[in-house]
């Protein structure tokens, strides 16, 4: 009887010090082990589903038809742990031990119940946010923080003062203005060399201004090329900063400095809809859309087609029987998809905030 009281308290002892160990390994599995593997995987994929929607977007307004966009409200993930232990204990005679032996059994179960909700994006404000031009303000900001300035410059702006920058040529005899690739390589050298910066405005009457500053002598004939591109006279202290108004206006503006015309986020739609090659067939038969000529950025993106599934692609959807992709190597593309990609969140966001009574797809993944 004593051996039988012992082997009963070792059971015991045994069993809480199983059921301790689970509730404790529990716990560090729903906590922090949770988090690392779980906030990674749902970032991935909700950006990786992001990128497939934009391109998916572009790619059926080149084949002229409608597309919708879904927000990703919220993602609630509900962590489950469950843990047994059972105890089976046999007492048998003292001649025999079979009966005492002590089978003992464990069981853990880990259950992850995540929860994404949907939003609808549409309505006026989503369509003026779409349509209309990008502020100065996020325009100044990407040429700071990109290795292609010239490019940022060939894709957002329409218009600097008198010289012009369009989606497309008017027709197909009519050639793009090459004053304005020059105004945007002189801007470029400029950035590039440290001696022209975008501020916030010390002046009233504008939220920004152009400073050129330390130039001379090894950048004052380009300053003053470009300033003569814009009909901008230069100072006659050659050495002298120089201080430019930035507006968001058509034309020479009577108080000088610089007028710049931004294009909206559709308009960069278009140009990524007229850089997709698509699939001849496609083309001949009228299915997809011909654009008119393009303007100074026509080569400088471009998204393929392969029969299919590419091995190299950076973000790729299939349609119509097509694949269609941006290769992972062509940086230029990546980069102006990203900045296209950038500016429809803010827009979408911005859309969000402000919108009430907007019905949510709310979907449990079990």
């Amino acid at each position: 009887m004593v051996l039988c009281r012992c082997t009963h308290r070792l059971v015991w002892i045994t069993g809480l010090f199983i059921l301790l160990i689970m509730t404790v390994s529990g716990c560090s599995i729903a906590g922090p082990s949770s988090i690392s593997r779980g906030r990674s995987d749902y970032n991935e994929v909700i950006n990786r589903t992001d990128d497939e929607q934009l391109l998916m977007a572009i790619i059926r307004n080149r084949y002229g038809e409608t597309f919708n966009t879904l927000a990703v409200r919220s993602v609630t993930a509900n962590v489950h742990i469950k843990a047994s232990a059972g105890i089976n204990v046999g007492v048998g005679p003292s001649e025999s031990y079979l009966g005492n032996l002590i089978p003992l059994s464990s069981g853990f179960a880990y259950e992850e119940n995540p929860t994404i909700s949907y939003m609808p994006v549409g309505g006026e404000r989503y369509i003026q946010q779409l349509l209309s031009p990008i502020p100065l303000n996020l325009f100044l900001l990407f040429t700071h923080s990109v290795k292609h300035p010239a490019l940022l410059f060939k894709m957002l702006i329409t218009r600097a003062n008198d010289l012009w920058n369009p989606v497309f040529l008017k027709s197909p005899s009519a050639k793009p203005d090459f004053r304005f690739n020059q105004f945007v390589e002189l801007m470029t050298d400029l950035i590039n060399a440290g001696v022209l910066d975008f501020v916030e405005s010390p002046l009233e009457n504008f939220k920004f201004v152009i400073i050129l500053h330390d130039y001379a002598p090894a950048y004052t004939e380009k300053i003053e090329e470009n300033l003569s591109l814009l009909n901008i006279s230069m100072p006659e202290d050659r050495k002298a900063d120089i201080v430019l108004p930035v507006s968001l206006s058509v034309g020479q503006p009577k108080w000088g400095g610089i007028a710049f015309v931004t294009r909206s986020v559709y308009d960069m739609m278009e140009i990524m809809s007229a850089s997709i090659d698509v699939p001849e067939d496609h083309a001949r038969s009228g299915l997809a859309v011909m654009y008119p000529t393009k303007g100074l950025w026509d080569n400088e993106v471009r998204i393929q087609h392969s029969g299919k599934r590419p091995k190299n692609a950076s973000v790729a959807v299939k349609y119509r029987n097509s694949w269609f992709y941006i290769d992972e190597t062509d940086q230029k593309t990546k980069l102006v998809f990203r900045l296209i990609r950038t500016l429809w969140s803010v827009r979408i966001t911005e859309t969000a905030d402000k919108t009430h009574a907007v019905p949510v797809l709310t979907i449990p993944t079990r």
